[in-house]
């Protein structure tokens, strides 16, 4: 018995030396394009699922059947998710191959325990890849994304596409930023977006742009016609399609390859902007009362810019909504008018 006690005495402290040993010495190798040792592997392998399955021991799972909720669940997958654990149809992405331990692909089984998908998007996991999502997204939309992760195995990519134009897009309660909803989220340096009117503002704004609405210096609005066929005339054709919630006419003022840029988050066509964040900007801007307070912009050959500043105000899901936003659309000449070719859209929330 004793020599068996020290046999296991001694095994443990050859463990620990030889880990103290890798660890000082820089030999083990955190590369993420190199896998773990077995042992390592399999002992984080367990750590892991005890982990998730005792956290999430407590948590009552809703009921998960309803269509709504799995279709509300669709547009945060397909904008938070798919990426890492891809959508059906979809290869490879950058993310699913470079990530170490690799993404589990999910449109090929869901995990089997509803509790432990919900802790595990919600909390996520350590020195994986996988966010805290829990961090600024609301359970309920936390169990919408559970709900649709049961049903994704089964779905073809048609089916995919469909039950993402269906959703609404990416929207979870506050928590996914200013940027794909024109929400209330990320605050900004004040000193990024000036919204005083400057000293020679107003000659600048009659000269050099067709702007429709600038503010004088003494706070007055001044609004003009924008002419026919006129870059300004082409982007309050945007603005009054989406406060109408036209897709059709919002995806026809815009170039097939238009870049649409939203503090970090990019969509990169007209056909990935309508089947992602469209239907939910159609939704908020009905919902608001859009007030243009200052616009300028300028045209060089085929080329043309217009920069806005407007005041966001109404009620949203029952949340008071009072925004400052700032746009800047890039537009090119086409035989059938101005097109929009690129959108850089921002927020933050008013002053009180």
């Amino acid at each position: 018995m004793n020599r068996t006690l020290l046999a296991v005495v001694a095994t443990l402290v050859a463990l620990v030396v030889i880990g103290a040993v890798a660890v000082g010495s820089g030999l083990y190798n955190v590369a993420a394009d190199v896998p773990h040792w077995s042992f390592v592997h399999g002992i984080l392998d367990v750590t892991r699922e005890r982990s998730i399955a005792v956290h999430a021991s407590d948590i009552q799972v809703p009921a998960l059947e309803g269509v709504a909720m799995a279709r509300r669940g669709a547009g945060n997958y397909d904008a938070m998710c798919a990426d890492c654990h891809l959508a059906p149809g979809m290869g490879e992405s950058e993310l699913s191959v470079a990530l170490y331990p690799a993404p589990p692909n999910l449109t090929k089984h869901a995990h089997a325990d509803s509790s432990e998908a919900f802790w595990i998007v919600k909390h996520g996991i350590k020195a994986t890849g996988m966010p805290a999502w829990g961090k600024r997204m609301e359970d309920k939309y936390i169990w919408d994304l559970v709900a649709f992760l049961r049903k994704l195995p089964s779905l073809s990519a048609e089916q995919y596409k469909a039950e993402v134009a269906a959703s609404g897009g990416h929207s979870h309660g506050g928590g996914e930023s200013a940027e794909h909803s024109h929400e209330e989220g990320e605050e900004h340096e004040e000193d990024q977006h000036s919204h005083g009117p400057d000293e020679g503002d107003e000659q600048r704004e009659h000269s050099d742009s067709e702007t429709a609405t600038h503010t004088h210096a003494d706070g007055m609005q001044h609004t003009h016609e924008a002419p026919a066929g006129s870059p300004v005339r082409a982007v309050q054709a945007l603005h009054e399609a989406m406060s109408a919630g036209d897709a059709k006419r919002v995806q026809a003022a815009l170039d097939p390859k238009v870049l649409i840029m939203e503090g970090g988050n990019v969509e990169r066509s007209r056909a990935e902007y309508a089947g992602h964040h469209l239907p939910a900007d159609l939704k908020f801007m009905q919902a608001i009362n859009y007030k243009l307070e200052r616009q300028t912009g300028d045209t060089v050959g085929d080329l043309a810019w217009v920069a806005s500043e407007a005041r966001l105000n109404g009620t949203r899901e029952g949340k008071p909504v009072d925004l400052v936003s700032t746009e800047t659309l890039v537009l090119k000449k086409a035989a059938a008018g101005w097109k929009v070719v690129h959108i850089h859209w921002s927020s933050r929330a008013a002053k009180k």
